[in-house]
């Protein structure tokens, strides 16, 4: 790989990164690719070295085998003991080893990549070790598949339907309670009903109402933001006949003419 696109890749991917005492931070969106840094400041040649990327233990699991070079013996040519969360997705840069540089990328990162990682070199004449910190920002997605507790597609139903307007219902339950709005086609938020809650064993229930009085494709969109979870549903609604709207009021005030001139003949 040439050093300018590995440069200009390094400058893209670290663009939310910080550092704070000495404590590196770097900031991406989930299913991005990202690069950790790691670098000996000697710039020596490392072909021949030993670097092991770790992800620290985190309070709900154990230490993870990340990536481990060992004189080009690594994981991706064969070399056993990674965990099974990294395989196919973390890679080093061959060309960059003459340079000190010990980077890798993670592909397609996940929300459970965030965490810190170490970068080590045991077998230097002076061991040293590189930290550094991941956090992977997560984007509301359906995760019904993935979260336990995450809301399934809801559930709409029409309760009463008129010539010019329906009464449509959604009902969406999780947990966490999910949170619920009625949208059109075009993703706008509609006024509805106050919603109505209620609760089966561990699981939240929601229910809302809208009047629709005009022809559309309506959403129901359930959120569970602590997830990261949103899920909706479609309903189409024609409405065959107009609205009396602007022709009603025609009709009134015409009507209402009429019964002011047949008054005022009468007085004659």
């Amino acid at each position: 790989m040439n050093v300018v696109p590995l440069v200009c890749l390094f400058l893209l991917t670290r663009s939310g990164t910080t550092s704070a005492a000495g404590h590196e931070v770097i900031i991406v969106e989930e299913d991005s690719d990202v690069i950790l840094p790691c670098s000996l400041d000697s710039k020596e040649n490392i072909v021949a070295a030993l670097f092991d990327w770790k992800k620290v233990a985190q309070r709900d699991q154990g230490r993870k085998d990340v990536f481990l070079y060992d004189a080009g013996d690594h994981y991706n040519n064969g070399r056993d003991g990674q965990s099974p969360e990294f395989r196919g997705r973390v890679s080093h840069f061959p060309d960059q080893l003459n340079h000190g540089n010990a980077s890798i990328i993670i592909r397609n990162t996940k929300v459970e990549d965030t965490g810190n990682y170490t970068c080590d070199f045991p077998r230097l004449q002076t061991p040293q070790t590189f930290s550094v910190e991941l956090v992977v920002d997560p984007f509301l997605r359906d995760r019904s598949g993935e979260r336990t507790g995450a809301a399934p597609e809801p559930y709409i139903r029409t309760l009463h339907e008129a010539k010019y307007w329906r009464l449509l219902q959604c009902e969406a339950h999780g947990n966490p309670r999910p949170e619920v709005e009625w949208q059109d086609r075009s993703g706008n938020k509609l006024p509805a009903d106050k919603p109505e809650f209620s609760e089966r064993g561990s699981i939240f229930y929601v229910n809302l109402n809208i009047t629709v009085k005009e022809t559309d494709l309506y959403r129901c969109v359930a959120t569970q933001e602590t997830l990261s979870h949103q899920i909706h549903a479609v309903i189409p609604v024609t409405i065959s006949a107009s609205s009396p709207g602007a022709a009603g009021n025609v009709v009134m005030v015409a009507v209402s003419v009429l019964i002011t001139l047949l008054s005022q003949q009468t007085k004659i």
